[in-house]
């Protein structure tokens, strides 16, 4: 039973992975939101996007809130040959195979997610500060648990009582909640008319929060028999930390036509320290395991967000239309959480268009794809990331001179991967992710 409890802790701890880290939340802005091509647009949301091109908005302060609001399921379908059908109290699905499958889900729901930009321009100055949530930004949870849980608890159920085996019950339950606050301050000067750089430095406070149990776990004979393990194990633990990272912007204006930008955020070094609440059965497991340890109370883990550059294009063939290509490389590799599970760094492309209806009236869609390269051992049923492909689209109204509204529809599409491990399980990974955003621009 000892062994059941450490494999099926191992899987709980590593719930960090769902946490982020992996993926930069880039959706900073409701422009970016109905064009996710934004590396080389000039705009107040180039505060985040293209902090350089900044300068070249009109003198004065400009400022704009944005308010989103994501959803996201993290589903999966398990299947452990006929073993989830022994669960006497709540029996797997069946398949035309004879084989059993339950699917666990993962929702993730955001009632608001906000993001702010400042900026004061003085001739070929610009001083600039922004705010958001750059990474995790809301609470997962899967009510019923996850695959591996219940696969752990059943195998281990059938191993114990051999012949005699006859089913086996649980409850588990995962609630993971992230949030990657960041705020930015920084400053961008033209050199000449058509050139200007610019030096930011963001500071980042991170907060995880992780709540899990597995209890009320009992083996049933052949006989019917119920067999209570006494033991529960409760996870409850929070994490924090602090981060600083420079960020270097250039931006070029070729002609009236062409716009080129591009940016780079250094990696920022992240250690979260733990204050935990665990119940005693869960420190004496973790003490001895050390996987648990960044759930120990004081335990310091790190979480590195990577370095980022972003490179992009804007044309404008005539004055009203704009249409936008971008490049962004996450070095993912070089982050210390990461191992060998990661081949190569996560690439993205992006292409948008802007089209300006009337003087008032702007509408634009984009498309992003985005591509990771990692080995199948980086797939679990608590975190997986799969490839996937995004598209927005929305509109902006000019309801003065001095004030700007803005509305769009984020949606993005994840490729299913099937894992399967050494033909004993297989799990199908599924996602799906929307986001609605309102935003205001105003200039004084």
């Amino acid at each position: 039973m000892k062994r059941l409890l450490t494999c099926a802790l191992l899987a709980l701890a590593s719930a960090s992975m769902f946490a982020g880290g992996y993926l930069t939340n880039t959706n900073q802005s409701i422009q970016f939101l109905r064009n996710p091509s934004r590396d080389a647009s000039i705009g107040i949301d180039g505060v985040y996007y293209n902090p350089a091109g900044v300068t070249f908005l009109d003198n004065g302060w400009h400022l704009q809130f944005n308010w989103q609001s994501p959803h996201q399921k993290r589903d999966s379908r398990t299947n452990y040959g006929q073993l989830f059908a022994t669960n006497y109290l709540n029996p797997g699905d069946p398949e035309a195979d004879g084989t059993f499958s339950r699917k666990y889900k993962g929702r993730v729901d955001v009632p608001i997610q906000p993001s702010l930009f400042l900026a004061y321009n003085k001739d070929k100055w610009s001083y600039q500060f922004g705010f958001g949530v750059i990474g995790g930004g809301g609470t997962c949870e899967f009510a019923d648990g996850v695959g591996s849980f219940e696969a752990l608890v059943g195998q281990m159920a059938r191993g114990q009582l051999g012949t005699s085996f006859g089913g086996y019950s649980l409850n588990s339950s995962l609630t993971g909640k992230s949030y990657y606050f960041a705020a930015t301050l920084a400053a961008a000067r033209q050199l000449t008319d058509n050139l200007s750089v610019s030096l930011g430095l963001r500071t980042m406070y991170v907060m995880n929060n992780y709540d899990g149990s597995i209890r009320d776990i009992t083996f049933r004979t052949s006989t019917g028999t119920i067999i209570p393990v006494p033991q529960s194990y409760i996870l409850d633990c929070k994490q924090t930390g602090l981060g600083i990272a420079p960020i270097f912007g250039i931006d070029y204006r070729v002609n009236r036509y062409v716009n080129i930008a591009a940016k780079y955020e250094m990696r920022t070094r992240l250690n979260v320290k733990a204050k935990a609440s665990n119940n005693e059965a869960f420190n004496d497991m973790a003490t001895r395991q050390a996987s648990f340890a960044p759930y120990l109370d004081g335990a310091k883990t790190r979480v590195d967000l990577p370095a980022m550059l972003a490179v992009g294009v804007q044309v404008s063939p005539i004055e009203a239309l704009r249409l936008n290509v971008g490049y962004h490389r996450y070095f993912d590799v070089d982050t210390k959480q990461w191992n060998d599970d990661l081949l190569d760094d996560t690439n993205e492309l992006t292409f948008g268009v802007e089209y300006d209806l009337t003087d008032r009236v702007e509408v634009s869609a984009g498309y992003q794809k985005t591509m990771y390269d990692q080995s199948e051992a980086n797939y679990s049923d608590l975190a997986f990331n799969l490839n996937s492909y995004s598209f927005g689209f929305g509109v902006g109204v000019k309801v003065s001179d001095k004030v700007k509204l803005n509305a769009a529809y984020f949606q993005t599409n994840y490729h299913d991967h099937t894992h399967t491990v050494e033909n004993v399980s297989s799990t199908l990974y599924h996602r799906e992710n929307r986001v609605f955003g309102v935003g205001v621009d105003v200039s004084f």
